[in-house]
């Protein structure tokens, strides 16, 4: 099972970086790393975060800055298991699908109650990644199951064939 062990809060707003990093900070076992632009996240991926906060809109960041919407395009097509949880001020619907279209995880509006989705959402992927991890273990286990149901067959059979196993077990 993959564990989180690195999250990435990317925004153009400090403050907005700062309380959200804080905030997270009660999930002891996780490195925190903070980034003011898309770009600066994008240069660090080989840092393998398992969850990236990022910011929709980068005003601050510059003219040449890319968007939300286009950073996570390069998240998603550099490591498409890294999970996106995209941070707005928007509470527009069609933004909230537009970011999941493009494989976000869960997009949460920028208010009093942020904080604690972000905990929730966290929460959930470390759910996602142990149910699929169990559902790897279980299959793995179903294969190993099928093996040893088809070789005793195959054994039984070619015990038939021998002679050695009768159609009249002799206990009756």
């Amino acid at each position: 099972m993959k564990e989180v062990k690195t999250i990435f809060i990317v925004d153009d707003d400090a403050n907005q970086v700062t309380m959200v990093a804080d905030h997270l900070a009660k999930f002891r076992n996780i490195t925190i790393k903070t980034f003011t632009s898309g770009e600066e996240c994008l240069s660090n991926l080989s840092l393998k975060p398992q969850i990236i906060f990022l910011d929709y809109n980068f005003d601050k960041a510059g003219a040449k800055a890319k968007n939300g919407i286009e950073i996570l395009k390069a998240i998603k097509q550099a490591d498409p298991s890294i999970e996106v949880i995209m941070f707005s001020g928007q509470d527009k619907i069609e933004v909230a699908v537009n970011t999941m279209k493009h494989g976000a995880f869960d997009y949460i509006v920028k208010n009093e109650s942020s904080f604690h989705r972000s905990e929730n959402a966290i929460l959930n992927i470390i759910r996602k990644l142990k149910l699929e991890g169990n559902v790897k273990l279980y299959k793995r286990l179903a294969i190993g199951f099928g093996i040893c149901l088809a070789a005793m067959i195959a054994l039984s059979v070619y015990l038939y064939v021998q002679g050695v196993v009768k159609d009249d077990p002799g206990w009756f």
